[in-house]
């Protein structure tokens, strides 16, 4: 015979043989009348793994009824029937009682045992043992960790399991209704006419911005007798989360209403400076690593992970530089710092607070979860006259969806850098003087001169297909000509390409690595010798 636990103790009890019966839903109905109030996915799963230790508790106290509960302390004769619960309860007789004896031990005895099971297993355990042992006082047998509650332990270590399968369940139940990980009995919830919802829509409009459900309670008069504030908030929260004209764009533990309507263009629908042209293959392997030490040297969001700048679990804000395409797009790169400081989503769009780190005035940012980016600064940067290649810094707060934007500000001061343009079709480099408030980086540093003019020679590259060699071929020659050294580094090579194409390092990277015509000088640098 081997020991074993309960079933409820092994994950392979949650997998496979937990089940939500009649019997459950019954407990669970009566718990929401009771409560009146929904409950978190969380509250039900332990609930129900209460209802299971109780059904495997009271199918032992039928097995127990069956026998004494083996203990080695115990004295037992022939005959005698025992219930074994290290042995899942197993049932043996006392088929005979002998002496035993050993020099640490001294005398006890020794029964032999036959189970009850289809091969009738013989055993031998001991009886009068007067030595401390663990199951002389375990009572039942089988506490094990369970110690102090046994629901949460079990929760605690299989919810991985259990809380998909409670969800997944009482999905299938039409009684039972959930909005964001809570659940209701359908009869529960207030009804909410079609004519509050265009109160609502009107309130969310008025206020130019997200509300939460208390904010669009107030106006709607639904308090009614005996309904609890949260089944109310739930209620409000389930009809708006099940009709297309709102849209939830807070987080997970901070529900946020807003008009579908009203979303910004530019969060439906990628800006077409951040798209990544599929034909930019990379393949890191290919790369020396001194070059791929260079990719942590640009502010990327397609960079993958592993080559991004580290940031420490409890670090509170990030700072990064601006490039062209979110410049021109008025964006900030969700890069692995900046999302690690955001709240979770599931991809949903969701409204940020974004205070001025300069004035305190606050704007909405939108961050869209599954592109890596957020909308909604360009008013900023033209604001402050923000160059590509200024340092931006992004700072937490207490409240999850609220941060502070922030630059990195100096005295005004003219200094000489270099500024793009479009000249016969073509991109053109110069060195401008130029007045400036915010530190920046110098080798990302671009000023820009006509906008529109560089938009329409993004588009006529986009259409003709220029390949990022060509595109090289010919800012190579352009920034060679400031440089005194003939030599161009890989963060300013970047800068530039952005400006007409969206090009994250690696393909870049490996683009001049690949070609004898760009010509390695270390530390960083390029030039360029055509064949």
């Amino acid at each position: 015979m081997t020991l074993k636990q309960r079933p409820t103790q092994t994950a392979a009890y949650w997998k496979s043989e937990f089940e939500i019966n009649q019997q459950s839903l019954d407990a669970l109905y009566n718990l929401f009348v009771e409560t009146g109030s929904p409950q978190s996915v969380e509250r039900l799963s332990l609930f129900f793994v209460q209802q299971a230790l109780l059904a495997e508790e009271q199918a032992i106290q039928a097995e127990l009824g069956q026998g004494d509960v083996y203990r080695p302390d115990k004295s037992y004769q022939t005959g005698d029937k025992l219930v074994f619960p290290n042995f899942d309860y197993a049932i043996a007789d006392v088929v005979g009682v002998r002496s035993g004896y050993n020099p640490v031990d001294e005398e006890f005895s020794v029964i032999d045992v036959v189970f009850n099971d289809a091969r009738h297993t013989a055993a031998s355990f001991a009886a009068n043992f007067q030595r401390p042992h663990p199951l002389s006082t375990q009572g039942s047998g089988d506490e094990g960790d369970n110690k102090d509650d046994p629901a949460q332990t079990i929760l605690a270590k299989f919810r991985h399991i259990i809380i998909p399968a409670v969800t997944e369940s009482l999905s299938r139940h039409a009684d039972y209704v959930e909005f964001n990980r809570c659940w209701l009995l359908r009869d529960m919830v207030v009804d909410i006419q079609e004519g509050l919802l265009n109160i609502i829509d009107a309130a969310i409009d008025i206020n130019a911005g997200p509300l939460n459900v208390d904010e669009l309670i107030e106006p709607l008069d639904l308090h009614q007798d005996g309904v609890s504030p949260a089944t109310l908030q739930f209620s409000v929260n389930y009809k708006l989360a099940n009709n297309t004209q709102f849209l939830n764009v807070g987080a997970s533990n901070l529900v946020l209403w807003y008009l579908n309507r009203l979303k910004p263009a530019s969060v439906l629908e990628t800006p077409h400076n951040l798209e990544v042209q599929s034909d930019l293959l990379f393949e890191t392997h290919k790369l020396p690593l001194d070059l791929q030490a260079l990719m942590k040297e640009i502010d990327d969001e397609a960079t993958p992970p592993e080559f991004a700048k580290a940031i420490g679990a409890d670090d509170v804000e990030t700072t990064f530089v601006l490039n062209y395409p979110h410049r021109r797009s008025g964006t900030l790169p969700v890069l692995p710092a900046v999302r690690q400081l955001l709240p979770e989503t599931d991809g949903r769009l969701l409204a940020l607070r974004l205070v001025d780190g300069q004035s305190g005035d606050e704007m909405t940012g939108w961050f869209v979860g599954n592109r890596n980016y957020i909308f909604g600064l360009g008013d900023w940067f033209k604001k402050y006259q923000l160059p590509v290649g200024a340092f931006i810094t992004l700072k937490k707060t207490s409240y999850p969806l609220k941060f502070i934007i922030d630059f990195i500000p100096q005295r005004s001061r003219r200094e000489w850098v270099r500024v793009v343009g479009v000249k016969n079709n073509r991109l053109a480099f110069e060195m401008k003087n130029r007045a400036l408030a915010c530190r920046y980086d110098e080798l990302m540093m671009l000023g820009e001169e006509g906008s529109a003019d560089i938009d329409l020679l993004w588009q006529k590259f986009e259409q003709n297909k220029v390949s990022l060699h060509d595109i090289l071929t010919r800012i190579f020659p352009e920034l060679m000509k400031l440089s005194a050294q003939n030599a161009v580094h890989t963060n300013t090579l970047y800068s530039a390409v952005n400006v007409v194409r969206r090009c994250p390092p690696g393909p870049l990277l490996q683009e001049l690595a690949g070609d004898p015509v760009f010509v390695w000088m270390g530390h960083g640098y390029w030039t360029y010798k055509p064949i």
